[in-house]
């Protein structure tokens, strides 16, 4: 009985095995060069090798993207069969609709969006303030929904206002606030910075004020009345009080979520929508899998429309430095943990970088493995990942590659513009071979696609 037993016990261990292999093993993935440094521009000329500081994929596997071209940066859209430009000239950041639009900036502060055969005006520096005076847009500082509207900071001149929150959509711009209209928590508007927006057009902002019950805080506003979703001296959920925020991120719903000082000296993470204030995080409170946060959150924070927020967090007391979680107030469920087991490597995860969140909760993140822990070397010490947990993360791709006969050497590093992006099935990333830099549509594969 005891052989048969340990016979059974062996079988079991083995085909437990055997089945993480397969599972392992069935995992697929495509990877299409987009665009190359040396390659060929479709307007003439070859990509310079400092192309590619942004790239943006929409769900029909169009890529959008910035390059240097001669002397001048263009916008170009891409799909891995044909690629098409959409402006040359100083044209940066790109930012691609579902529906195919692009909207990019020239020479940084204008702002245009393209269909393919016309180009509309969405800011340039010069055009006229909703409720008077001229507006000087603020470098870099837009976002844009799916619609391909745009919320941004500008100066105002010639006017009452000297600043102001906007958003257009090519046929109308709407004053969200300005500095010349009184803050909802009394006193006056002394900063306004940061907006973001949803594909309903709510615009989420965050301000300095005087004179009034608050001097800092996140706003929502949609053309109207504005909505305090987090003010200093707020109460916290579970206690304590609001006393600094970080850059708010918004969801379908007008929810927003951001990283929160307490006046105890505490840090958290929170979402609200005006009414109702979640708690995401807080500095002390146990995490998953061991230890507390530390209360360093490291940007970027992402808000997906399920109100659930994707969080690199630092961690003390247990086995752990640092992971990446995923969480809405009521569950929190770890994604990657330092100093486990990178899934497709023998290495262990030693950091982790940008990362995205999709709506079904996967989260897509960069990392670095420990070196000299499981064949880990300079050489392949770099990865992306994909996952709703840490219990079905599939590796992307991992520096030392081989893709389409060129050698991965670098993945996207932090601070160098928008590098990573996902849909439903497939992540978008621009890496380093050798000398040159490319951008990679890596598809997710199901059991129906074909290689």
């Amino acid at each position: 009985m005891k052989r048969a037993f340990l016979y059974l016990v062996i079988l079991t261990v083995i085909t437990s095995i055997s089945l993480q292999i397969s599972s392992a093993a069935d995992v697929k993935v495509r990877h299409t060069i987009i665009a190359a440094s040396g390659d060929a521009a479709p307007a003439g000329g070859n990509y310079s090798p400092f192309s590619f500081s942004n790239v943006s994929l929409n769900a029909r596997h169009e890529v959008a993207f910035d390059a240097g071209v001669g002397v001048t940066t263009g916008v170009f859209v891409g799909d891995g069969k044909t690629t098409s430009t959409t402006s040359l000239g100083s044209a940066t950041h790109p930012f691609i609709t579902p529906n195919g639009d692009v909207v990019f900036d020239v020479n940084d502060s204008d702002t245009y969006r393209s269909n393919g055969k016309s180009i509309v005006s969405l800011v340039r520096s010069g055009d006229t303030a909703p409720g008077g005076g001229t507006l000087t847009p603020l470098v870099g500082a837009h976002t844009t929904n799916d619609n391909g509207a745009i919320a941004y900071s500008a100066f105002v001149s010639d006017s009452t206002a000297t600043q102001g929150i906007f958003r257009s959509d090519g046929l109308e711009t709407i004053a969200i606030t300005r500095d010349d209209i009184n803050a909802p928590t009394g006193g006056s508007f002394t900063l306004l910075a940061n907006p973001v927006i949803n594909d309903r057009g709510q615009v989420a902002f965050y301000s300095n004020m005087t004179g009034g019950t608050a001097d800092f805080g996140i706003f929502r506003g949609e053309g109207q009345d504005l909505t305090p979703i987090f003010v200093t001296n707020q109460i916290a959920p579970g206690g304590g009080t609001f006393s600094d925020f970080g850059d708010p991120v918004i969801n379908s719903h007008g929810q927003i979520a951001t990283t929160v000082s307490l006046t105890n000296s505490d840090i958290g993470i929170f979402v609200g929508d005006g009414t109702d204030t979640v708690a995401i995080a807080l500095q002390g409170q146990p995490a998953p899998k061991g230890g507390n946060y530390k209360g360093q959150f490291i940007i970027p924070t992402r808000l997906n429309d399920q109100g659930e927020v994707a969080f690199d967090a630092r961690l003390t007391g247990g086995t752990s430095s640092s992971g990446i979680f995923r969480g809405d107030g009521k569950r929190t469920t770890p994604i990657a943990i330092g100093g486990t087991n990178a899934p497709g490597t023998t290495g262990t995860f030693a950091s982790f970088r940008d990362f995205q969140l999709l709506n079904d909760g996967r989260v897509a993140f960069i990392a670095t493995l420990t070196p000299g822990v499981g064949g880990v070397n300079a050489s392949n010490n770099t990865g992306i990942w994909i996952g709703t947990s840490d219990e079905d993360l599939q590796l992307v791709v991992r520096t030392g590659d081989i893709i389409e006969g060129k050698v991965l050497t670098r993945l996207p590093q932090a601070g160098q513009g928008t590098q990573l992006d996902i849909n439903e099935n497939s992540v978008l990333w621009v890496g380093t071979f050798g000398t040159a830099k490319a951008i990679v549509l890596s598809r997710l594969l199901g059991d129906n696609d074909e290689q």
